[in-house]
């Protein structure tokens, strides 16, 4: 007669034992990829959101430029370089640009990293954080299209009483949330306004 035997052999139980560790090694280090690649997509989609509100305010206000209800400012467009951009509006038709929204600026602060916003006379806020090297650009188009020439340099009275369109660049770079990455996270919104209130 053959005996029988209940249960596993020692040889048994260990390469069992030895396979479920290694699924569970791998199930691991599945999970952990997966969890830094989820939290890249959340940092870019942050970023990309911000950058993305800040164009959309510096498009917002650029629009209206020189805006009164009585006729178009004749200098509604006070500054305008590579990385500045200064309006006057007059929203409540009272004649004058002196209300504190009223006069707004946008330059970015090389030293911080950062895009900066005046209104009036106040000084200028931090409106985004972690801007790239030159991470706010603005480009100049007159009527027919040619590009204003602000090489560095500010456009003069009659150079910006010729805008008729200002295209904005703004670039933010992140540290990177994978460690294992030694460049940062950028993401990059650009957009055109038009002049509205312009002669």
């Amino acid at each position: 007669m053959i005996q029988r035997r209940d249960g596993f052999s020692l040889v048994e139980v260990l390469v069992a034992l030895t396979g479920l560790s290694l699924f569970g090694l791998a199930v691991h280090q599945f999970c952990s990829v997966l969890q830094r690649g989820v939290r890249v997509l959340e940092v870019a989609s942050e970023a990309q959101e911000a950058a993305r509100l800040g164009v959309q305010l510096i498009v917002a206000d650029v629009r209206e430029a020189g805006f009164n209800p009585n006729g178009p400012l004749p200098d509604g467009v006070r500054q305008a370089g590579r990385d500045v951009f200064a309006l006057a509006r007059d929203l409540n038709g009272d004649g004058d640009v002196a209300d504190t929204n009223e006069r707004v600026s946008y330059q970015y602060a090389a030293d911080r990293h950062a895009l900066m916003r005046a209104l009036g006379d106040s000084p200028p806020q931090p409106l985004l954080d972690d801007l790239d090297d030159d991470g706010l650009v603005f480009t100049y188009l007159a009527g027919d299209g040619t590009p204003l020439p602000s090489d560095g340099g500010e456009l003069d009275a009659a150079e910006r009483a010729r805008i008729r369109r200002v295209s904005v660049r703004l670039r933010i770079a992140i540290r990177h949330p994978d460690p294992a990455y030694g460049q940062p996270l950028r993401v990059m919104q650009t957009a055109t306004a038009l002049l509205r209130n312009v002669r």
